[in-house]
């Protein structure tokens, strides 16, 4: 793989985590005839509400200010990303294309786009494989957010839409855990990064600038706060996962903008007593300063 990195990175949302429970639930009949009468115990669960998002954070604004006119070199990989990802939207349009898939008893496909330009938010998430399932959402700041599913998704990807509905922000927050106005699924901060005095590895990008690689291994825990509560009313769990292991590898360059974010994730759900331990990878590359990033609102 060249140093350019074609890498890509993750941070797809639903898409995957709504599909874990389609592909037990599809395979529940298949296990339970296996091992009729068995039960199988879940996992342990942490109990993420007692965790509050604010004390996790660090102050981003703060340190992307101290920042200012400074290189990448001069700052620790988490503080690099918490830096790139408050100032995300202040880079004009930003464009970030998804894909990857979760193995698991079965494997699903997952691909998905989100963009932000003029104030506007914009995410679609589908996913193809036993189940497949797609959204598309807008958001213009200070209003209700639109919502389309996808009535059908050919073999290319492209989800043919049902009418819109309207969702009001702090009920949509409720749901999905992760805002529309975050592209990044997890909390990263020093309170949440394992590694935190790992080094980052100088590359070249495809444009010949400098860039900076660096992989940081997340608290399965502390992270995902957000996260499991999308994954469990997206994908009708009626109990919450349990993260092993989450880890970002992450390249930005000099300005502090990601190029692109791999992750791997290790995870277990359960459903009706059974226990399936999920695979998930998502690759995501950003791109900066396109026009007309956010597709019109399907009629």
């Amino acid at each position: 793989m060249s140093t350019n990195e074609t890498k890509k990175s993750k941070s797809f949302e639903f898409n995957r985590r709504s599909i874990i429970a389609l592909i037990i639930i599809s395979l529940v009949g298949v296990i339970s005839g296996v091992f009729i009468g068995g039960f199988f115990i879940g996992p342990q669960v942490p109990d993420y509400s007692q965790y509050d998002e604010a004390s996790l954070r660090d102050d981003a604004k703060a340190l992307s200010d101290k920042a200012q006119n400074k290189s990448p070199s001069l700052y620790k990989p988490y503080e690099i990303f918490e830096i790139a990802e408050y100032r995300l939207f202040s880079h004009g349009s930003v464009r970030v294309s998804s894909s990857g898939g979760v193995d698991t008893i079965a494997s699903q496909k997952i691909a998905g786009i989100k963009a932000f330009e003029d104030g506007v938010y914009f995410k679609e998430n589908i996913s193809k494989g036993i189940k497949n399932v797609g959204e598309r959402t807008y958001y213009d700041l200070g209003k209700e957010i639109t919502k389309y599913s996808a009535s059908n998704i050919n073999d290319e990807m492209i989800a043919t839409y049902k009418p819109s509905q309207k969702i009001d922000y702090n009920e949509y927050l409720e749901i999905n855990g992760v805002p529309m106005t975050s592209f990044v699924a997890y909390i990263v901060s020093s309170k949440t990064v394992l590694n935190i005095n790992d080094k980052y590895e100088i590359i070249t990008l495809d444009n010949g600038q400098t860039g900076y690689k660096f992989s940081l291994q997340l608290d399965p825990v502390f992270s995902v706060i957000n996260y499991v509560k999308q994954i469990k009313n997206l994908s009708q769990l009626p109990n919450y996962p349990a993260f092993n292991d989450v880890t970002l590898t992450v390249v930005v360059d000099e300005q502090f903008r990601f190029i692109s974010i791999e992750t791997l994730e290790h995870y277990t759900v359960n459903y009706m007593g059974v226990n399936a331990k999920c695979t998930g990878t998502l690759v995501e590359n950003f791109e900066y300063g396109l026009s007309d990033v956010i597709p019109e609102t399907i009629i």
